[in-house]
């Protein structure tokens, strides 16, 4: 299930009017921004790490909706492309942060997006297999 365009945009105008307050406010100590949806309603919350709630948003097509592989899939498109687009960059928040799909119990499911000054992961599948490619590169550098 894809998004439809104006859905889309719909979210992503969301976060960055969330994002605004943190343009011209001093430095924060956010540490996350909890997105939850409800799935019954189709209502998007993010929240701070206090459980305020900084942006709202209804999304139809996703009433009803309780798969959290296509609510992961979609945020991170749609953060990875803000990313890209320097959407964070002028946000006055402490590094790192990040953005974390939670549960109804407010719990951690997946980092959707991590923005740090040197690094930025946007999915676990990045690595994937990465203690097996390093156990190799350092047994094949041992037997040298």
């Amino acid at each position: 299930m894809s998004l439809s365009r104006e859905t889309h945009d719909k979210l992503q105008e969301a976060i960055i009017k969330m994002t605004k307050d943190f343009i011209t406010a001093e430095e924060t100590k956010v540490t996350d921004f909890h997105i939850y949806i409800d799935g019954n309603s189709g209502d998007v919350n993010i929240m701070d790490d206090d459980d305020n709630t900084l942006a709202r948003v209804h999304i139809l097509e996703w009433e009803g909706e309780h798969d959290e592989e296509i609510f992961e899939k979609e945020l991170q498109t749609i953060l990875g492309e803000m990313y890209e687009n320097g959407s964070f960059d002028n946000l006055n928040i402490a590094k790192p942060y990040s953005f974390v799909l939670t549960d109804d119990d407010h719990q951690s499911i997946v980092d959707l997006l991590i923005v740090d000054d040197d690094t930025i992961i946007l999915s676990e599948d990045l690595l994937k297999g990465f203690d097996e490619e390093m156990d190799e590169f350092l047994k094949h550098l041992l037997e040298e």
